[in-house]
């Protein structure tokens, strides 16, 4: 049998419930358990409006192109789709000639269970800078394409910028916004599966815990806006390794004065688990 690095240890997840679950499995298949404590929610934005023009532009194959960088972009599509009654409320029709691009396979199997095929899934860099660095063949020689790009609030320009420097027309609007969780009731997206796991602490529990609760052994950051999150519970940067679900991660970790100890090479469950692994190998033995 293979060493198993992570059989035994306990990790701090904070992301929100309905995104927990595949890391959950991963760790869990590599023999380690996760506390979970999601400190980050989403909402629908106040004014729907523009939201809605798209979706209905884009359901009227209206658009060249759908640009999701996010799952939680494609959960708001369809959620506007059903409450405009343009979806049958689990899946979506994008018209035959429109394309889509999503950033990462998570996004791209939220699209699938959403009845929406993917053209385009960046092969190494799950971000706008490695949708842009994979498309050339794609989108760069001609130019003129329409580009549906719902994203979050706190989104950056990377992408419209850089399609539009080629030529093409970028229609951004705000899908969701990202607030400390719960979300409001009333503008919150809505999960979909059953697979939801139930939080084990809640933010107040966790800065009680001084950031820091009883056997975890490392911190699973997956978005800025959870380290900023996790810091503003917790106060300075406990001594816990920090691992990055990727580079403004990483970089939101090191502005705070607290160095991941490995960064995922892959925005994915797996590549989490894997940067964890690499952490306690250059860390040496020092468990049990």
């Amino acid at each position: 049998m293979p060493p198993r690095p992570l059989a035994g240890r306990t990790a701090l997840l904070l992301r929100s419930a309905d995104r927990a679950a595949p890391t959950i499995a991963e760790l869990a298949s590599r023999g380690a358990a996760t506390v979970l404590c999601p400190l980050i929610d989403f909402e629908l934005p106040a004014d729907t409006g523009l939201l809605d023009d798209g979706v209905r532009t884009l359901l009227d194959g209206g658009f060249d192109w759908l640009v999701l960088t996010s799952r939680t972009a494609m959960l708001a599509v369809l959620q506007r789709a059903n409450a405009l009654g343009r979806s049958d409320g689990t899946t979506v029709q994008v018209p035959a000639g429109t394309r889509v691009a999503a950033v990462g396979e998570a996004t791209a199997a939220a699209c699938r269970a959403a009845g929406i095929g993917v053209d385009v899934v960046p092969v190494h860099d799950h971000s706008a800078r490695g949708m842009l660095a994979e498309w050339p063949r794609r989108l760069r020689p001609t130019g003129g394409h329409t580009v549906f790009m719902p994203q979050a609030d706190i989104a950056s320009t990377t992408l419209a910028d850089g399609l539009r420097g080629w030529g093409n027309d970028p229609v951004v609007a705000t899908a969701y916004r990202t607030v400390d969780a719960p979300a409001d009731p009333a503008r919150a997206l809505a999960a979909t599966g059953q697979n939801t796991p139930a939080p084990d602490l809640s933010p107040a529990d966790l800065a009680a815990a001084g950031g820091a609760p009883r056997g975890v052994e490392a911190v699973l950051f997956t978005s800025p806006s959870i380290v900023r999150r996790y810091l503003a519970l917790a106060g300075p940067a406990p001594h816990l390794p920090a691992i990055a679900i990727g580079d403004s991660t990483a970089a939101a970790l090191r502005n705070h004065g607290w160095e991941p100890a490995a960064t995922a090479t892959e925005a994915s469950p797996a590549g989490l688990a894997n940067a964890w692994e690499h952490a306690l190998d250059r860390a040496g033995p020092a468990h049990g």
